[in-house]
């Protein structure tokens, strides 16, 4: 990723003004167009895409330009991130659209990237790439994260997945989402008790979770949906790290294949799974442990489709679609998966 120099500014500017510091020059002799994008995550004023064409010759450069408010005046995490140029410098299975400046005022965090032209991949037709990817972002942000001077290791260390400021999140807490279960059939013999023997997986993923903490190091984008993925003439594009955190190595892994689970039934899940970890697993840097790289899917994995699967809004998709058998499926699966890790 490559750009301007970071600036703190007192007030936003005018937008000829932010996008003149992230070009270098002025801009007189541009013409400038502007549409806003879809964007619904946390803290996101807006996400708008600037076209900016040169009159004299009619060529055209297009900027993408991601407001984020602040909390406290503190920066978003997925500014820090850009800032951190070269860190996925040298990628290969992603591409990553470079960034060309991040300012800073006291109420946001202005973030200025290359704006991408591609389509949609199908997810699953791609599990070999993406593992693939995966793999590579977590040696590449290993290492730069291992060679960072002291002075950066604070900012590293806030970062963290495993502050308490993130792990109190409700999406982290599947407990909290428990009772939302109430709202399945009460005479289905299906889901009796199934609150209880949920619950009963909190041990597991507190056991695992104090674990992965000892495991290495990486930055982790944790939004493996298709909204943020970009076939292009370049090649498989990135984009969107909202969700950033340096986290450990599987999490990025464990966080896919809960977006399959998603949205798949249990035999095809089951045969991107086996395909997905077997490439992830060949590409997966020698310098990091196998097995604790796969207990660390399990339990991202186990967390996030906990989470999913718990949310009133789940339940009642899978009620008025009449899909009680597959979500059934799925509650089974996941309580059966801390045996079939041989935890």
């Amino acid at each position: 990723m490559f750009g301007r120099d970071n600036v703190f500014w007192w007030g936003r500017g005018s937008l000829e003004k932010r996008l003149s510091h992230v070009f270098g020059h002025p801009l007189d002799d541009y013409s400038i167009t502007t549409r806003n994008l879809e964007s619904n995550a946390s803290f996101v004023n807006y996400v708008r895409h600037h076209q900016l064409t040169h009159k004299p010759s009619g060529a055209t450069l297009d900027v993408v330009e991601k407001s984020i408010r602040k909390l406290l005046f503190i920066s978003s995490l997925e500014s820090r991130f850009y800032r951190e140029r070269g860190v996925l410098a040298g990628s290969e299975h992603f591409k990553h659209p470079g960034c060309l400046g991040v300012i800073e005022t006291p109420r946001e965090s202005l973030i200025f990237t290359r704006f991408v032209k591609g389509r949609a991949p199908g997810m699953v037709k791609i599990a070999p790439q993406i593992a693939q990817g995966i793999a590579e972002i977590e040696k590449l942000s290993h290492q730069y994260l291992q060679s960072a001077s002291w002075q950066r290791r604070y900012r590293f260390w806030e970062m963290d997945f495993f502050r308490p400021w993130y792990l109190l999140r409700w999406r982290f807490n599947f407990v909290r989402y428990l009772p939302s279960l109430k709202e399945l059939p009460a005479g289905d013999v299906r889901f009796q008790g199934l609150a209880e023997r949920l619950r009963e997986l909190q041990p597991t993923l507190r056991r695992a979770q104090y674990r992965a903490r000892k495991t290495q190091r990486c930055f982790c984008h944790m939004d493996y949906l298709a909204k943020n993925f970009f076939i292009s003439p370049e090649g498989l594009q990135m984009i969107d790290w909202s969700e950033v955190k340096i986290g450990r190595i599987g999490f990025d892994a464990g966080a896919y294949l809960s977006a399959i689970f998603r949205s798949r039934d249990m035999l095809r899940f089951a045969k991107v799974r086996a395909e997905f970890l077997s490439a992830y697993v060949e590409a997966l840097d020698e310098r990091f442990d196998q097995q604790s790289a796969l207990r660390n899917v399990d339990y991202f994995f186990l967390q996030n489709a906990l989470w999913h699967f718990l949310r009133p809004k789940t339940i009642a998709d899978y009620q008025r679609q009449g899909k009680l058998d597959l979500l059934h499926e799925k509650y089974e699966y996941l309580l059966a998966l801390p045996l079939m890790s041989g935890r």
